[in-house]
């Protein structure tokens, strides 16, 4: 007698209520050795990993590119905003290459520091020269020496503090400064103000020239 459709939906209904019975039916329709192997072309398969290798290296220098873009345009907008950052504790301020070169050139030749600590100097991402404008170092004149990235991290720190050392041991009155649209940690920049380097954040100045006696406690710091 011929399978009907009704049989045949019934035989579905029941497998679908008795989960050994389709196991079983299947045991008997493909047996332990059936294997289905699905191939794809050997070149083809090549092409693709090239192409994803490709496409992970160019997205791995576009990203550096947009991240050395963002640190070139932040230290482009410092430079163009010293001023507004640094005249709450500063006036006259003005750019410092020129003299920075003259101290280096004579501590250089009175052998206080080398060639390399000179050429590390002057690679600094700013170098500003203001007076103090009241307090304990009122109408004296101060180096800054900052470094500034889109985000600060632990280099940035390590390179402001390393280059006003080189200036303190020439005998300038040099302080660090790092700013950033943002750190890379708050604790980053904690360690930094307790090395007396002033820290700036998406514009904000720390210390703040509100509490005036850490001001002045991070200039006599680095007083030579």
């Amino acid at each position: 007698m011929a399978l009907t459709r009704e049989d045949i939906y019934a035989l579905l209904r029941l497998l679908d209520e008795d989960p050994q019975l389709l196991e079983e039916l299947r045991r008997r329709i493909l047996p332990d050795h059936f294997i289905v192997e699905v191939r794809l072309p050997t070149e083809w398969m090549a092409q693709v990993d090239r192409r994803l290798s490709n496409l992970e290296r160019d997205v791995g220098a576009l990203k550096n590119d947009v991240g050395r873009l963002k640190g070139m345009s932040k230290e482009i907008a410092f430079r163009q905003k010293a001023g507004s950052y640094l005249g709450a504790l500063f006036k006259g301020g003005r750019d410092a290459t020129e003299l920075v070169n003259e101290i280096l050139d004579k501590a250089e030749s009175s052998g206080l520091i080398t060639p390399q600590e000179a050429d590390y100097v002057r690679a600094a991402d700013l170098l500003w020269v203001g007076v103090v404008r009241r307090g304990l170092f009122a109408n004296e004149q101060v180096l800054i020496v900052a470094e500034v990235s889109w985000v600060v991290d632990e280099q940035d720190v390590e390179r402001a503090l390393e280059k006003a050392k080189i200036l303190k041991r020439a005998g300038a009155w040099a302080v660090p400064f790092v700013s950033g649209e943002e750190w890379v940690s708050q604790e980053l920049k904690q360690k930094a103000l307790q090395q007396f380097v002033f820290c700036a954040e998406d514009g904000r100045v720390e210390p703040d020239r509100s509490d005036y006696a850490t001001v002045e406690r991070f200039l006599a710091a680095w007083r030579p």
